[in-house]
């Protein structure tokens, strides 16, 4: 169907949805249905012909369960000793919660669909039957009520601790409310925001912040994860030691360049290696399909929100790239905020660097998804019918390697690459910044004014913004300044500003760090929305305008994001 039709049939389609039956379908989706339907059983030969093949005279399906059953069982027995002859008290929820998840990666794998399917939606028609019984009003006062309130008595009932006081949480609460309004009244069409949505993100979003930052479980798994990328990113030392001897590592590996930049161009081989063996596509293929039935949004706006913390806005965004020249509006909108709301894995292990606590960065980054999806369709709601409303799409990598070297070996170059575009950033934006600070100390000189600087006059700008956060009052200067640099210039810089101001040590607040980290941990700067209106006009020409035109709201959505989840971080903690 060509674009003409699919903009000119999309609000007639919306229209009967809205006031025939829920069986009426727009003849557009018919369509679709039917190519993919024959997509999925060719697709389906094509597997049942690959699980037929023999090797060693067995099936190839009978000996990927062999193997499946045979690491299940070597999981099971090491979890079984690791139980019994732990002596160095190694947090054992990390083992248990991997195990779970392996071996429901494994059942899903192996047991037919209808096995679980069918009890579960027996399960799922009887309550929904029961509660369709309750007036329609009462269903919706209750449910949109629920976690405004846990949030009111999460804020209000607790007493003051070391991590804030009762004050300092309400005004986070307040900072929050004042942010979504800002959203609702700066809506592109507030009659077609899609409450539902909005209320599972925020609901999704405070669930995900009491589980991290309040239950014992939570902060173990997720400090655990920020420990091991910590010390993943020491790994790289090995290679980078190999080549300038161990004298230059003594002297200058603290620096940057040694202790940072090399630890990307390891990152994106890793990366590079496990899209090679399908588990970044597996993984984000699956986030998806639970995205897509408690947001009910389409697939591509699913799949690039929950690949952005992965690899990053652009690689997420290329994800999507096939799609977007049949995109709605609101879907671009919705890729290019899910892209700012997040930052990549190599940018995550650049951050580390500059003394960000890994583990508020990775909380930050969960929290943003489902943010993202909540800011972007307050914004620009959607007004069309998306080709692929209610489906989880499929993933395809047309350029794979063909072995495990020769993906190991692009990781690496692309990471060399990207390497080589970050240090170009710093030098260039320092040293823009160190020449306009003269140039502003030159002007202030003729007036009797001394000692400002950008730096400053950003601090001063973003001063309500990080007092709405609930950061603590000795410490909000520093913490806007952070925010400002950070926004008006690049998230390198204002973490390489903060880190210079000591604002990563002890002498700073732990919940002015843990906000301030939050409320930076994104690509919502002007630098990014050159780049992300570039990209993705090159993979969907006749659709350059429509980006264009999006690109602004979209990163306003993506920095209101962070914004918020730092409101919310700060009411839980």
């Amino acid at each position: 169907m060509s674009e003409v039709e699919h903009k000119t049939e999309s609000p007639a389609a919306l229209t009967a949805i809205h006031t025939s039956s829920q069986e009426t379908i727009d003849e557009k989706d018919k369509t679709l249905f039917r190519r993919h339907t024959g997509e999925e059983m060719a697709d389906e030969h094509v597997v049942e012909d690959e699980d037929n093949k023999k090797v060693f005279g067995l099936r190839k399906k009978r000996i990927t369960q062999i193997m499946h059953l045979a690491i299940w069982l070597c999981f099971t027995g090491f979890l079984v000793a690791a139980n019994v002859l732990n002596k160095d008290n190694s947090p054992m929820s990390v083992l248990a919660v991997a195990y779970a998840f392996t071996t429901l990666y494994f059942i899903a794998a192996h047991v037919p669909d209808r096995t679980f399917a069918r009890p579960a939606t027996a399960v799922v028609d009887t309550i929904a039957q029961n509660l369709a019984r309750i007036p329609l009003r009462i269903r919706q006062v209750v449910g949109y009520s629920v976690f405004p309130i846990a949030m009111i008595l999460t804020a209000v009932v607790r007493d003051t601790n070391e991590n804030g006081t009762r004050v300092q949480r309400v005004i986070s609460l307040c900072g929050l409310i004042l942010f979504m309004l800002f959203l609702y009244v700066s809506s592109r069409n507030r009659k077609a925001i899609h409450w539902p949505t909005v209320a599972s993100g925020v609901g999704l979003q405070f669930l995900l912040g009491v589980f991290v930052i309040r239950t014992y479980i939570g902060r173990t798994i997720f400090a655990y994860i920020g420990g091991f990328m910590a010390t993943f990113l020491g790994f790289s030392s090995n290679g980078i030691g190999f080549i300038v001897g161990d004298d230059f590592m003594k002297a200058y590996g603290n620096t940057f360049l040694v202790g940072v930049l090399p630890a990307i161009i390891f990152f994106g081989a890793v990366i590079q290696v496990l899209y090679y063996w399908n588990v970044i596509q597996t993984t984000i293929s699956n986030m998806g399909k639970v995205i897509v039935y408690f947001f009910q949004i389409s697939g591509v706006e699913t799949i690039a929100a929950c690949a952005a913390p992965f690899i990053g806005m652009s690689e997420s965004a290329m994800l999507v790239g096939p799609y977007l020249e049949h995109a709605t509006n609101a879907e671009i909108h919705q890729v290019l905020a899910s892209g700012f709301a997040t930052i990549s894995g190599s940018v995550y292990l650049g951050l580390i660097g500059f003394g960000a606590s890994p583990t508020y960065l990775i909380t930050c980054c969960i929290m943003s998804v489902p943010c993202a999806i909540v800011t972007s369709k307050m914004r620009y709601p959607e007004e069309e019918v998306p080709l692929t409303r209610g489906k989880a799409i499929k993933l395809e990598r047309p350029d794979a390697e063909d072995s495990f070297v020769h993906a190991l070996a692009n990781g690496s170059i692309l990471g060399m690459q990207l390497c080589i575009v970050i240090a170009a950033v710093l030098v260039g934006f320092l040293s823009l910044l160190g020449c306009a600070n003269y140039l502003l100390n030159w002007i202030f000189l003729w007036l009797g004014v001394t000692d400002i600087s950008i730096q400053r006059l950003l601090g001063w700008f973003f001063y309500p913004f990080a007092f709405m956060l609930g950061i603590p009052t000795k410490d909000v200067y520093e913490s806007s300044k952070m925010m400002g640099v950070k926004f008006v210039l690049n998230e390198f810089v204002g973490f390489a500003g903060a880190q210079a101001d000591g604002f990563f040590t002890a002498a700073y607040d732990q919940r002015s760090q843990l906000l301030a980290t939050f409320a930076c941990c994104s690509f919502a700067n002007p630098s990014s929305l050159g780049s992300q209106i570039s990209l993705l006009g090159k993979m969907a020409p006749t659709r350059a305008a429509d980006i264009a035109r999006v690109a602004v709201s979209a990163i306003i959505s993506g920095a209101l994001s962070t914004v918020m989840s730092a409101c919310i971080a700060g009411i839980v903690l």
